[in-house]
């Protein structure tokens, strides 16, 4: 008797199933691989970072190869400031946008200034007599173009618009508590989608901006809340007009300021507003191809949708 080698034969279905399993893993694999090469910046897309800088400002936009820093952090967080911007692999920005002079918001500005190549830097309407705020706008007129923002003025970063807006009856001779109504608050529009920076403005810049620009110009997809969450700003008339779909609300993890306040997260939650929060979740990654509005996961922390 002649013996013969026994072989198992595979259902057709069971081989099926196995080259979809195969198949499906490599379109997942490339997703990820994809999803990790964030350092190639895409026209096609506009990125927000909300950098997790305790209690302080620090927001990156990239479009394209172009980039801007709205605000620089407080001193103390300048280590946590520098890895995030090394994090994504940061050494050039066309515009530093200070929004308005207090150390929570210009910080490390003259670390940014020399340590990176800034184009240009947007410098608050509202000085200041603080000697370090001297300093910082000594080292802009030296190592960049140095503007002062103005209500009305427009540039362009990438494929989106920037346009700045100023609170009227805030000029340079602000006193110090009302350095936070004179902030530069920046739309900036890609696309579809409007996003609203608001600084520290507080609720008498907040009606003064709606009574500037009107309802429908401030109306946006994403707002960043302004002086980072408290009870000051972020007013219902504001969020009537803006009707945010997302609300980013940069803060220190249990800050001793309480920020954000209550009051200001129950007006965004009976607005249907998504809130994220950098005492929660880090640094907060968004991004749009013009059309819709994604929070990047952060396990990725990408330039990909």
């Amino acid at each position: 008797m002649v013996k013969r080698s026994c072989r198992f034969q595979t259902p057709l279905s069971v081989t099926v199933g196995r080259v979809l399993s195969l198949l499906l893993g490599l379109l997942l694999l490339l997703r990820v691989v994809t999803s990790l090469n964030f350092a190639k910046p895409d026209e096609n897309y506009l990125y927000v970072y909300v950098l997790d800088v305790g209690q302080s400002d620090a927001i990156l936009l990239r479009c394209g190869e172009k980039t801007m820093l709205i605000d620089a952090a407080t001193a103390t967080e300048e280590h946590a400031l520098r890895a995030e911007l090394s994090r994504y692999s940061i050494k050039h920005l066309d515009y530093l946008v200070l929004t308005h002079p207090h150390e929570d918001h210009v910080g490390n500005a003259r670390w940014v200034m020399e340590n990176l190549a800034v184009e240009t830097v947007l410098l608050p309407a509202a000085g200041s007599e603080d000697f370090i705020y001297d300093l910082i706008c000594d080292t802009a007129a030296r190592c960049s173009v140095a503007k002062t923002a103005e209500a009305g003025q427009a540039f362009s970063l990438g494929g989106a618009k920037v346009d700045v807006l100023i609170a009227s009856g805030y000029g340079d001779a602000v006193t110090e508590e009302d350095a936070n109504n004179a902030s530069t608050v920046l739309r900036v529009q890609f696309g579809e989608q409007v996003f609203l920076f608001m600084g520290d403005v507080q609720a008498e810049a907040e009606l003064s901006l709606l009574s500037a620009y009107g309802a429908q110009y401030l109306d946006c997809d994403f707002l960043k809340i302004g002086h980072h969450g408290s009870a000051t700003s972020t007013t219902e008339l504001l969020l009537a007009a803006a009707t945010p779909t997302v609300a980013a609300i940069s803060c220190g993890r249990q800050n001793t300021y309480g920020f954000p306040h209550e009051a200001v997260l129950q007006n965004l939650t009976a607005f249907g507003t998504h809130i994220y929060r950098t005492d929660q979740s880090g640094t907060l990654v968004f991004g749009t191809d013009g059309k819709e509005l994604r929070l990047i996961p952060p396990s990725t922390k990408g330039l990909s949708l």
